[in-house]
């Protein structure tokens, strides 16, 4: 990479490369790479902007470029991702985590008796189950993944932020749970067909997990199994909520209405006011 006179000259390099490799928010990597170059926060470019780039933060910004352009999550390369109000570290074990699901972890803090205990189902690297433990530290945490490795971030996760309470298990959704009940489950379980996974962008397709990813030719085996057992592992007032495909509302709600032991089931929206979420009571 050349030698820039500042750091604006810089950024606005960084910027067009993004644009050739073809990533949509250029302007906003640029801005996220250069801070964490610094060490600073995005708002604090400005004060760089007139400044000369060392030959040291060239260099890390070439590197990271050279990944990115090639479709490299850009939270892999820096290994670390903000989720609600914490940092979670993340590597090609884990999907990372979107923002949408804040909301329902959101959803959970508001909805959760006082003391009572949750279960996270597929929790990766505990994104969902580490942001209610911090949200909410009356709330006993179960959560499970079936990927050794990706219990492995969250153990890290965990230890990093000091949650040690919230207890991490492997486990085929309820094979290792045998008879215990919770209040809430949660669910972000793989919901992408097959034929869908071929049509994403790079960024997933090359570089997530695809185990955390796809399930089978409709992207709603695990979902199904997961609801057809959610009954057995709910106590009498419990609810679930489960995060799924912009277009399986119609069939996960119908899920929940022919197992026969769900009432109230409400779909929900994310940010782009699509149905993300599907939310069912268990029936007293």
């Amino acid at each position: 990479m050349k030698s820039f006179a500042t750091y604006s000259e810089l950024l606005a390099h960084i910027t067009t490369q993004l644009n050739i490799a073809g990533i949509e928010s250029s302007q906003a990597e640029s801005e996220i790479i250069l801070a964490e170059v610094l060490g600073c926060n995005r708002s604090e470019l400005i004060k760089y902007h007139q400044l000369v780039p060392s030959l040291e933060a060239q260099q890390r910004i070439a590197d990271i470029l050279l990944r990115r352009t090639q479709r490299e999550p850009l939270q892999y390369i820096l290994g670390y991702v903000w989720f609600r109000d914490i940092i979670l570290k993340v590597t090609p074990a884990v999907l990372i985590p979107r923002p949408e699901t804040e909301i329902l972890v959101e959803y959970v803090i508001q909805n959760a008796p006082h003391g009572g205990s949750v279960l996270d189902l597929g929790t990766g690297n505990g994104a969902i189950a580490l942001a209610l433990a911090h949200a909410r530290p009356d709330l006993h945490i179960t959560a499970v993944d079936i990927s050794t490795a990706a219990l492995t971030v969250a153990k890290e996760n965990r230890r990093d932020l000091g949650l040690d309470h919230v207890e991490l298990l492997r486990s085929n959704l309820f094979s290792r749970l045998t008879e215990r009940k919770f209040n809430v489950i949660t669910a972000n379980l793989p919901y992408i067909s097959e034929p869908e996974f071929f049509s994403l962008q790079p960024e997933i397709k090359e570089y997530e997990p695809k185990l955390a990813l796809t399930a089978d030719t409709d992207g709603l085996t695990v979902i199904r199994d997961a609801i057809a057992n959610c009954a057995n592992h709910l106590t009498p007032d419990g609810f679930t909520i489960f995060e799924i495909g912009e277009t399986q509302a119609d069939a996960v709600s119908l899920m929940f209405k022919n197992t026969c032991n769900f009432t109230s089931i409400k779909e929900h929206l994310d940010y782009h006011r699509r149905r993300r979420f599907v939310t069912a009571h268990l029936a007293i």
